[in-house]
């Protein structure tokens, strides 16, 4: 038989809630870092053709920005959701 009092009852409770708002937060920052290097990446596959007319880009380069786009979106979308922030 255990006999465990209210006090460490509430204890174990406090702490499961820390381990799960725990996990939360370090998946936040992981979307986080996910959507920021994604980023990073489309601006570094456009930036070399800055100013010059979007013709002018070659297909597959403007298909990587593209998926990289779209992984900083749904990256930022998953946040944002995890967050409870309402996003436009």
């Amino acid at each position: 038989q255990y006999n465990l009092s209210d006090q460490v009852l509430q204890r174990a409770l406090h702490d499961l809630e820390y381990e799960k708002e725990q996990e939360r937060l370090d998946r936040a920052d992981q979307l986080a870092k996910t959507a920021f290097a994604a980023s990073q990446r489309y601006i570094e596959l456009i930036k070399p053709y800055e100013g010059m007319p979007l013709m002018d880009v070659p297909m597959d380069v403007l298909k990587q920005a593209d998926a990289a786009m779209a992984e900083s979106r749904a990256a930022n979308k998953q946040w944002a959701k995890l967050m409870g922030v309402k996003m436009k």
